[in-house]
């Protein structure tokens, strides 16, 4: 029973890292994306 408790506490925080993980990655993409519409160089 407290293996299975472990369990869902680490499948929780890898779920919310990786949630964490891809909403960064997709604010980053939109800001890179309307800031800079043009290629710098």
């Amino acid at each position: 029973m407290v293996f299975h408790q472990m369990a869902e506490a680490g499948m929780a925080a890898y779920g919310s890292a990786v949630g964490i993980a891809i909403a960064l990655a997709v604010v980053c993409f939109a800001l890179r994306g309307k800031g800079h519409p043009e290629p710098l160089d």
